[in-house]
């Protein structure tokens, strides 16, 4: 392998000056340039980017961790992300953690010890106090999709509360009382927010949470499916009229369900989600969907990141907040 030396040599030039045509640091006579390019070009040099970039305390390189790289939601946000980041100049490393903290944690460690410039962070459930260390030596983490209260840094979300508010309150404004929920991971700010936007709107109605029929799914589509099997156990008379799943890959877990174990109880109900399914479109049960805004989340939380990294932005520790969309299956354009 060819080393600057070897350049050098055979440019009949000084080592510094085979750095300076490299690193475009300082002008060089355009013949020399044209000496030690032919150089390099005759010995096959490449030039050593990690060195490079630690002597320059960059490497171009941001990560991304998301929890759940099944869940179409997170591949947009991450098509989005590496998009943006290509674009920006900069290179992406893609985690997939599988909501697991352990994976969540070591990932960090190994990011950061591979000298990424910053990351994005789509936290699983759990304790973070892990990540004050990073933030207090400087580096940059900004949090995508959930927040994590106990952390002081920059966060990109959706208006999860205020969507799923919408989404109980026009199944109740459509007459529907027994009303079912697949929730998600428990201690999830995404599943703490729609659990309290769904008490709010039944406790418009005179209702409250024990009067719905609850499912823990954990954000799983074997969680939906599990909840599909739980409400054909159900009496009849108790089943839910209307069930809410807390994300989209449950929701289709739960239609798939139904389909294939009791496909005539798809008639007997009607359910919604908070997020995008293509199967819901195609499902006559299903009638709301949030249109999750995961490209939007992409495109901010990458700019953002970068345009901190760049100094473009300051560091701060706002917590941005996406506005989503309720569609009504039943009225779409033609």
């Amino acid at each position: 392998m060819a080393r600057i030396r070897d350049i050098a040599e055979r440019a009949g030039v000084s080592s510094t000056t085979v750095s300076h045509v490299l690193n475009g640091s300082r002008p060089v006579h355009p013949d020399t340039v044209a000496r030690v390019r032919q150089a390099i070009e005759d010995l096959q040099y490449t030039p050593n980017m990690l060195a490079r970039s630690l002597r320059r305390r960059q490497t171009n390189t941001i990560g991304l961790l998301i929890s759940d790289i099944e869940n179409p939601y997170f591949a947009e946000i991450a098509y989005t992300v590496e998009k943006v980041a290509y674009e920006r100049g900069y290179n992406l490393v893609l985690c997939n953690t599988d909501e697991s903290h352990e994976k969540e944690v070591r990932y960090v460690e190994v990011l950061f010890a591979k000298q990424v410039d910053g990351l994005i962070l789509a936290p699983v459930a759990g304790d973070h106090s892990y990540l004050a260390p990073y933030l207090a030596r400087g580096e940059r983490v900004v949090l995508a999709n959930r927040y994590v209260p106990d952390i002081v840094a920059p966060t990109v979300i959706a208006d999860d509360e205020a969507a799923m508010y919408a989404l109980a309150k026009r199944f109740l404004e459509d007459g529907h009382r027994r009303i079912g929920a697949i929730l998600g991971m428990e201690t999830a700010s995404t599943t703490l927010e729609r659990l309290h936007a769904l008490r709010r709107a039944l406790a418009e109605y005179g209702l409250s949470l024990d009067d719905a029929w609850q499912f823990r799914g954990q954000s799983r589509q074997a969680g939906g499916l599990a909840a599909a099997q739980a409400f054909i156990a159900l009496p009849p008379a108790q089943r839910p009229t209307c069930v809410i799943a807390f994300n989209a890959v449950m929701h289709d877990g739960f239609l798939l369900g139904l389909a294939d174990l009791a496909p005539a109880l798809l008639a007997e109900v009607v359910t919604g989600a908070s997020g995008s399914s293509l199967l819901a479109r195609l499902c006559p049960s299903a009638r709301y969907l949030v249109q999750a805004p995961s490209h939007q989340i992409g495109r901010v939380v990458s700019n953002l990141l970068l345009d901190i990294l760049s100094g473009v932005t300051a560091w701060h520790t706002d917590c941005i907040v996406v506005p989503c969309t309720l569609v009504d299956l039943k009225h779409r354009p033609a």
